[in-house]
């Protein structure tokens, strides 16, 4: 990914000769180890000594010592006036000889005079970008760059949790890439691939891994985030399935992708192989709603036929059927084996998947529950009844109203960090609450701007994303309700959207497109789908993504399009 030649810079002896084993690192991350430190230390002594401008004196010349004995008696003012006209006198050859003696006067490779432990500590206060340039310096600075402590800190803050690199390139993905009718931009072609490039891509591990893995996940990370902004999509595949139906609900685990439709069924699908591995058959009525458990042992159901189904991720078999909602289960959410759903029937129920048994049923509501959020303890659902409430996930209580949308409530954020909620309203405004207040003055922030109805929201930080039915995507300041930027591009309704890391969000529209977003510039990156069949029916439902890897359900309402999932993969290799 980075390229460049060690640049050899030449020392002035300054100071004692470094002793790495003077000062002990506090962490014994940040130690390293003793042979480490004792091949840095002495690679410097040697380089510094090595440059020197005093090193390998020419022989003595009699003529030329009466001269250096006369400068010597000079004043600074005098011997100055002599440099100049000497300059003067003396050939380009001479003047060029001047120059390589005395440039290294004005070089100090400063982290090559300082106790390794120190530069070790210097270079921790950099960015990650700043310290792949520094390794290019010299081979003294790479070393010290490399310390893998420093890269695991930085790690910690800044990289996404990567899979291992996938291969799913080849094999299955290339005898189903994306054919007619879908534009892909600067999609690669597997058959122009070099053998060479395929050897090297699937070899998973480089160089830099070997010395410093952590090193080597931070610039995989920039490398998957250029696949992202700018790079030939590396692979492609198509999944059909479901027919002509609506694909209404999508979710990642793993290798595994679920779809679920309002054909009354579901499909799961291996993402590597690119092939249905189990068709879900027993929901008499359309699909609408779907989660995986967080260890991936469970796929959840909730359908129009008034029934939650609880099926097996490893067989597709049935587990349990979950009954007590008297109309449309509409909305689900999971944290660990507790789930909860919401209901066209007004009611909330929790339940544990593993025993088959509802725990609880939520009243409160005056009409159907659209959307519902959970952590765990704390229950925040949306209505048709224009409110947001906040339950006891243990008692069953409604512990708080949130009164103030004018409309129907659709979609909702949860921070429970910050006992912040977004709820995002048909009455095309989105509140930011603070339901700790007791004041009555639990809405902190209105945030205005769109113009009907927001069908999706990621919070990051104290930044909102929000994706509307107007076609437009905002970027919003959540506490002092600014809009910070109006994107346009869709040409029809949005009608999904996913981050990838804190800055590119990609959003999916009625209009065939898949569009990604720079959302810290407010800038329009690229396409990454365009539907031929875009503005004559075809549309993008919805989107799954992962770090490496983009889902997008596709179809039409008037049979104008196929029904099918796309696959992008964006991964890269560790260098």
């Amino acid at each position: 990914m980075w390229s460049g030649d060690d640049v050899n810079m030449d020392d002035e002896m300054s100071g004692n000769s470094n002793d790495s084993g003077e000062a002990a690192m506090e962490d014994d991350d940040q130690s390293c180890s003793s042979s480490s430190v004792t091949k840095l230390s002495t690679q410097f002594q040697l380089e510094l000594n090595a440059s020197s401008p005093s090193h390998n004196n020419p022989q003595s010349n009699p003529k030329v010592d009466n001269l250096v004995q006369l400068f010597k008696e000079l004043s600074e003012s005098e011997q100055c006036e002599t440099f100049t006209r000497l300059l003067y006198e003396t050939s380009m050859s001479n003047i060029r000889h001047l120059r390589h003696l005395i440039e290294p006067f004005f070089q100090r490779d400063f982290l090559s005079c300082l106790p390794i432990e120190l530069g070790v500590q210097i270079v921790s206060h950099l960015e990650g970008t700043e310290r792949i340039k520094l390794s290019h310096v010299s081979q003294n600075w790479k070393l010290v760059s490399e310390v893998d402590s420093n890269w695991r800190s930085i790690c910690s803050k800044t990289v996404l949790s990567l899979p291992d690199p996938s291969n799913r390139i080849y094999g299955a993905w290339a005898a189903t890439a994306v054919g007619q009718g879908v534009n892909i931009p600067d999609h690669c072609v597997m058959d122009n691939f070099s053998v060479t490039r395929m050897d090297k891509m699937l070899s998973k591990h480089g160089s830099v891994f070997a010395r410093a893995p952590d090193k080597a996940r931070f610039m995989r990370m920039l490398k998957i985030e250029k696949n992202w902004r700018e790079k030939p999509i590396r692979g492609s595949c198509v999944l059909k399935g479901h027919e002509d139906h609506v694909i209404t609900c999508m979710q990642i685990h793993d290798d595994l992708l679920v779809t679920g439709s309002d054909d009354n069924t579901l499909k799961v699908w291996s993402i590597d192989k690119g092939d249905v591995l189990f068709n879900l058959v027993g929901h008499t009525g359309g699909v609408w709603t779907s989660q995986i458990s967080s260890c991936g042992r469970f796929i959840i159901s909730g359908s129009t036929d008034r029934t939650v189904k609880v099926w097996s991720s490893s067989d597709g078999s049935l587990v349990h059927t979950l009954q007590g909602h008297t109309s449309t289960v509409r909305c689900m959410a999971m944290c660990k084996n507790i789930l909860v759903t919401g209901s066209r029937d007004t009611t909330l129920r929790t339940w544990d998947v593993e025993r088959g048994t509802c725990l609880s049923v939520l009243v409160g509501h005056q009409a159907a529950v659209r959307c519902v959020q959970f952590d765990g303890c704390l229950v925040v659902s949306g209505g048709y009844d224009f409110t947001v409430k906040i339950w006891s996930a243990k008692s069953g209580n409604c512990l708080k109203t949130l009164n103030g949308h004018t409309n129907r409530v659709y979609s909702l954020l949860f921070d429970r960090e910050r006992a912040i909620v977004a709820s995002g309203s048909l009455d095309t405004s989105i509140r930011v609450w603070d339901f700790r207040r007791e004041d009555g003055k639990e809405c902190i922030s209105l945030l205005q701007g769109h113009t009907s109805l927001t069908s999706g929201m990621q919070l990051r930080g104290d930044i909102l994303v929000s994706c509307n039915a107007d076609s437009t995507v905002r970027v919003w300041n959540i506490y002092d309700g600014s809009c910070l930027f109006h994107l346009h591009g869709h040409r029809s309704a949005i009608t999904s959207l996913q981050f990838f890391g804190d800055q590119i969000v990609a959003t999916s529209s009625d209009d065939g497109t898949v569009k990604l977003w720079d959302i810290k510039k407010g800038q329009f990156i690229r396409d990454l789908v365009t539907l031929e069949s875009g503005g004559n029916g075809g549309c993008i439902w919805r989107l799954c993504a992962t770090p490496t890897l983009l889902a997008c359900a596709v179809g039409s309402r008037n049979n104008t399009e196929e029904t099918k999932i796309i696959l992008l993969d964006f991964d890269s290799v560790y260098p």
